[in-house]
């Protein structure tokens, strides 16, 4: 199955299912365990899974159409991250751990004590689940059982989780070669791309409608040129992106943007927060800058031979 017939195939239903109000009312805290039960019942959640096992038999690359539209759509739950999740507990042997709930994602779990701390985890106050990067090893812990302190940019959403004792997992097993702040990454920058594209609807939407002096904002030449910046640095890293597409459709939208009535709000602090998961662009940059720095040829030559290479291959 190619990537449009994933994308069309899981983005019809869930325009149906993501409504507005439906997006707004589980941000105001509502439930979302009808909205759950309806995702996973498409399928799509089972999909990394092998055949003989239920699933598709997806690879990880062919993920990507459907955790874009579900940044497209503003699902609050986390869609993506069950998908992998249930794959890496059944290539454990552990499936059945996991449940038909939602899971989210830990990467980086520290150690505090004899307490787990997964700081600020996307959609973790909507999880059944959370699969925390423990040391060497993955840890399948009980959602119900964590003190939840509300995310910074979806409180009602995201959490900071605290578990008394990694006894209270339900699951461990080794992580493997399995990177999980990569792993994260792969399913944020999807999920972020999605959004954006959402983010440019929206804007270019309201720019044609909105009139001012008699015509469109379109027509104004500072709104053209926002308008298509925005839609260029969607197609740049995800990261670097989001900050200024988020910029850039407040200032189009103007005051009505950050009112809790208008839906643009859902979009933009799900790609602040997503900025802000493990690991954040600074630390990418990092990582790349080290991974550079560390080459015999140098900055200059790696980045002519190397960097420029891979962006032409």
């Amino acid at each position: 199955m190619n990537d449009d017939m994933l994308l069309d195939d899981f983005e019809r239903p869930l325009a149906d299912l993501c409504t507005d109000d439906t997006l707004r009312a589980i941000e105001a805290g509502a439930s979302a365990d009808a909205l759950w039960r309806a995702i996973d019942g498409l399928g799509f959640t089972d999909a990394l899974l092998p055949e003989a096992q239920g699933g598709a038999g997806l690879s990880l690359r062919e993920l990507f159409a459907p955790a874009f539209a579900a940044g497209r759509a503003g699902l609050a739950l986390p869609f993506a991250e069950t998908a992998v999740a249930r794959a890496l507990l059944a290539a454990a042997g552990q499936r059945e751990a996991g449940g038909d709930g939602p899971i989210a994602i830990a990467p980086a779990a520290a150690h505090e004590g004899d307490a787990i701390v997964c700081r600020d985890v996307p959609g973790g106050a909507l999880a059944q689940w959370v699969l925390a990067g423990s040391q060497a090893h993955w840890l399948l812990l009980p959602r119900e059982r964590a003190v939840m302190q509300p995310g910074a940019w979806r409180p009602r959403v995201s959490a900071t989780l605290h578990w008394d004792t990694p006894a209270l997992a339900v699951a461990r097993f080794e992580r493997g070669d399995a990177d999980a702040t990569a792993l994260c990454n792969a399913l944020h920058a999807a999920g972020m791309a999605g959004a954006m594209a959402r983010v440019l609807e929206l804007t270019t939407a309201y720019a044609q409608d909105r009139r001012q002096f008699g015509r469109p904002i379109a027509q104004f030449q500072a709104i053209q040129q926002e308008l298509a910046v925005l839609a260029a640095v969607a197609k740049l890293r995800a990261c670097e992106a989001a900050r200024g597409v988020a910029a850039i459709a407040h200032a189009v939208f103007g005051v009505i943007g950050i009112t809790e009535e208008h839906v643009l709000g859902f979009y933009t602090r799900r790609l602040h927060e997503w900025r802000q998961a493990p690991g954040t662009e600074a630390q990418c940059a990092r990582l790349l800058g080290e991974a550079v720095l560390a080459r015999p040829e140098g900055l200059l030559d790696a980045v002519r031979l190397r960097l420029a290479a891979a962006v032409h291959d």
